[in-house]
């Protein structure tokens, strides 16, 4: 359900900013695949998980 995507998501936004890295990544990858499956890649909440997603792996392996 697209909630349960809304809810990784911030769920990783937390643990990257506590610099919990590994743990979030995961979170990040489900949320983005859960928006995928239930609203389409276009949808607008997947295009921003995706682009959560992109700015933490810009940060996070730089």
């Amino acid at each position: 359900h697209p909630d349960v995507a809304n809810s990784l998501n911030n769920l990783a936004a937390l643990y990257e900013s506590t610099g919990r890295y590994n743990e979030a990544e995961p979170l990040y990858q489900q949320a983005l695949a859960i928006c995928e499956r239930t609203l389409g890649v276009g949808h607008p909440h997947t295009m921003t998980v995706r682009g959560n997603y992109a700015r933490f792996l810009r940060e996070a392996y730089r």
